[in-house]
Formats: structure tokens, sequence, C-alpha cells
């Protein structure tokens, strides 16, 4: 059975706390999502392998890249092109994501990047990017 992406769902925190946080959804505005885990890899040849490479992973990079519409009344596009997102630095570029696939359900600190309107053509919606990098360890657990 295949998983479609309709199926993800993801949610930005644009408010309240860590123990009450305020979802956004980021699947009313955006259509497309592109997840990666960006991996550093540690390789090594030991004189014991004959003249082969072992290699590890040493740490993981998440990235999410999520493409969409500009949607005047959705509050997430409204929190991200606030004043004090768009043109923050530092923690006002920081968030939580909720990422819900295939029963799994993964928090993460984020920061926000790439946040930008893109336009397009007179006869079709401003396009907006948004790319969230993951700060240290994620929370897994099962979706309820």
């Amino acid at each position: 059975m295949i998983l479609l992406n309709n199926e993800i769902k993801a949610y930005l925190m644009i408010g309240g706390t860590k123990e009450e946080p305020l979802w956004g959804d980021l699947g009313k505005a955006f259509k497309s999502v592109t997840q990666t885990l960006g991996e550093s890899k540690y390789t090594a040849s030991y004189l014991a392998d004959g003249g082969f490479s072992s290699s590890e992973v040493t740490g993981l990079s998440f990235q999410l890249t999520l493409t969409g519409d500009y949607m005047k009344d959705d509050p997430v596009i409204g929190y991200l092109f606030s004043k004090e997102v768009l043109y923050g630095v530092g923690e006002a570029r920081k968030s939580r994501l909720k990422l819900v696939r295939d029963g799994t359900e993964i928090q993460w600190s984020v920061t926000m990047t790439k946040i930008s309107e893109n336009g397009g053509d007179a006869n079709e919606p401003d396009e907006v990017t948004l790319e969230l990098s993951g700060n240290g360890r994620p929370e897994v657990s099962e979706a309820e």
C-alpha cells in the first residue's frame, strides 16, 4: 500500500506554549511537502578491509520544505508573514513542528527559513515557500 502525501498531517506552532501549543494546520495553504534527513557520514578504510571502506552515519539534519498558495485568511500564512517572523531573527524564527504520518507523530523544534512569496502569473495565486530545519533530536511517538 502506498502512502499518499495528503495523508501526511503537518502543524506549525503559531502561538501558545510548549505545554499548551496553538497549532496551525500547514495543509490548508501548502500543497507540496518534501522531507529529508541530511546525513553526516564518516567513512574510513581500515587495513584489514583490503582497500574497501566502511561508513557510519554520525548525524542527521532534518529539513521539511513546503510550497503552496498565499491564502490571506490562513492563520499559518498570517503568522509566517507577520513582521515579527518574516523580518525576525533568532528566537523570532523558532517554532515547533508536529508531523503525523503512517501512524507516527514527530514533534520537533524547528527554525523557519526561506519564507518567501514568489508571485506568479496574472491568473494564478501567489506561491509561498517555507523551509523548516530541525533543531536537536525530535520527540517520536505513536500517533493518537
